[in-house]
């Protein structure tokens, strides 16, 4: 180090610059030398997993954790990854269980999740082993005419297509990405698919188009409770519609009876507020 400032400080008196203060030299050289080997500011983890969370599918966290899952360099972006694939996972797996447990019902979590939720799969399979069987009485065999099964395979591959895109519209609508939800979710919904009614009352009641939701939720909430509680909701705030206090308690009950979390205190509050506004 002596020896570098001895030979740049010569370097500088030879050219003429003797006049050159020691101690302002050396502060200038040790600013120079200081910004030599800087690092540039590090790129926030979370922007490079970010499109990760903006698409509806689980497989490529699945293939992310596969190819990154042992690089310490990643060690934070695994994490937040892994954690978004069991969140993903946990709603398929709601969703699934409260639609029935059938042998339909695990031959398309298979095919869809068996790669990604292999743990919630498994455990749905021992659900339905679980559920008491009626025995089957055997049955003479009855040789069918051949016919043309055509349409039976077109109808279970319409049906695989729709199950498939009610995924998309529960899991974009799940993750807040209402552009994407909106899609997935219009064909459905206008097929009479109540969660996918749902869905679009709950996207545009967050989108501000409040009267577009409460038409949604207005199909929808007989069957949803989701919907039924958004209905309460409109009716109690005026949000789509006029409000109207005694019609947002009965569709708070409802939701109450359908078993929506979250609708029995709805109706407790509705009821303070009501009572403290009419003692005023």
């Amino acid at each position: 180090m002596y020896r570098l400032l001895v030979i740049m400080m010569s370097a500088v008196l030879i050219a003429g610059c003797g006049n050159l203060k020691t101690n302002d030299f050396l502060s200038r050289t040790g600013d120079a030398l200081s910004k030599i080997g800087q690092r540039s500011p590090a790129v926030d983890p979370d922007q490079k997993i970010k499109p990760l969370f903006d698409q509806p599918y689980i497989d490529p966290l699945t293939d992310y954790l596969q190819r990154y899952g042992d690089d310490p360099a990643r060690t934070d972006q695994v994490v937040q990854v892994r954690q978004e694939r069991e969140r993903r996972c946990a709603a398929v797996a709601r969703r699934y269980n409260s639609d029935g447990i059938t042998e339909t019902g695990l031959a398309l979590y298979r095919r869809g999740y068996d790669f990604s939720c292999p743990q919630d799969v498994a455990a749905y399979k021992a659900r339905l082993e679980a559920i008491p069987q009626a025995p089957i009485p055997p049955q003479q065999p009855v040789i069918e005419p051949a016919s043309d099964n055509s349409e039976v395979h077109d109808d279970e591959a319409q049906g695989v297509v729709v199950s498939r895109q009610l995924n998309d519209c529960y899991l974009l609508t799940r993750i807040r990405n209402f552009s994407g939800a909106l899609k997935a979710c219009r064909g459905p919904a206008e097929d009479g698919a109540v969660g996918a009614q749902a869905s679009m009352a709950q996207i545009q009641s967050a989108l501000g188009n409040h009267e577009a939701g409460y038409r949604w939720a207005r199909q929808a909430a007989p069957e949803s409770g989701q919907a039924a509680y958004l209905l309460g909701e409109m009716y109690a705030q005026g949000l789509g519609v006029a409000q109207d206090k005694e019609a947002a308690a009965n569709w708070f009950k409802t939701a109450v009876r359908l078993g929506y979390a979250g609708a029995e205190n709805a109706l407790d509050n509705l009821a303070t507020a009501t009572a403290d506004t009419n003692a005023n």
